[in-house]
């Protein structure tokens, strides 16, 4: 009985440094994952247990996104268009996450324009010609300006990663396109509005959201009159939260 101790006992304190130092390296493993770190450890722990096997290991993303709705709003401006005037939208969007990889949204932008120095040229131009010769057949610029615009939109997440930021900790960030259709308020009437764009959104915790994004967009002004074609290239900056 007393050999049968002893023998326990010198067992028992060969094998605590060995349990010490699993469950260490399980705690080191556990704080890789939400760091910068390079997964050489996460490798060479499989490695080791099947050495005649090539192993890649990607990490989960740590914001989960599964059935989830994002609220935020957003600034953005408008290139191209009008040459005549500058639009800047103020307005707010809803995205429900279906998963990391698809989710669907909605979107209202409220316009705010003014004439753009070209635009400004001509018309000064046109009255003072006006005032000079009342008669004249020179023609005050042809303008159409955004009043709001409603669009809906379907965005595909193909790419993820974590970076720091400015080591004050680790976010996670999405790389997606976007497709987009909707309704678009003009001064002179309402047309159809078909987008593509692409962006990144930058998951700041599991509630803090930011994205920013660049789309193309299609629509048709001057619609009592021309029908002109415009063309625009938007940049969106947005600011929310995950509120389920």
């Amino acid at each position: 009985m007393r050999n049968l101790i002893l023998t326990s006992i010198l067992v028992i304190s060969m094998l605590a440094p060995t349990f010490a130092l699993a469950q260490g390296g399980k705690k080191d493993l556990k704080s890789e994952f939400s760091t910068l770190g390079d997964n050489r450890d996460v490798v060479e722990r499989v490695k080791n247990m099947d050495t005649n096997q090539k192993v890649r290991v990607v990490q989960n993303r740590l914001v989960d996104r599964n059935n989830r709705i994002e609220l935020a709003g957003n600034y953005a401006f408008n290139g191209g268009g009008d040459s005549y005037v500058k639009t800047q939208n103020v307005g707010a969007r809803l995205e429900y996450h279906i998963n990391p990889r698809w989710s669907l949204g909605v979107q209202y932008q409220k316009s705010y324009n003014t004439l753009s120095p070209e635009g400004e040229n001509q018309l000064d131009a046109a009255l003072a010609d006006q005032k000079i010769n009342p008669g004249s057949t020179k023609k005050y610029p042809a303008i159409d300006y955004t009043l709001d615009t409603q669009l809906a939109t379907i965005s595909f997440y193909p790419i993820y990663g974590k970076m720091n930021l400015f080591d004050t900790g680790i976010a996670q960030f999405d790389m997606y396109i976007q497709l987009g259709y909707g309704k678009m308020n003009l001064f002179t009437g309402s047309t159809d509005v078909t987008s593509i764009g692409m962006g990144s959104g930058v998951w700041l915790t599991q509630r803090l959201t930011t994205r920013l994004e660049a789309r193309y967009q299609q629509y048709e002004d001057l619609l009592l009159t021309d029908r002109r074609k415009q063309n625009n290239l938007q940049v969106v900056a947005s600011l929310g939260i995950l509120v389920w």
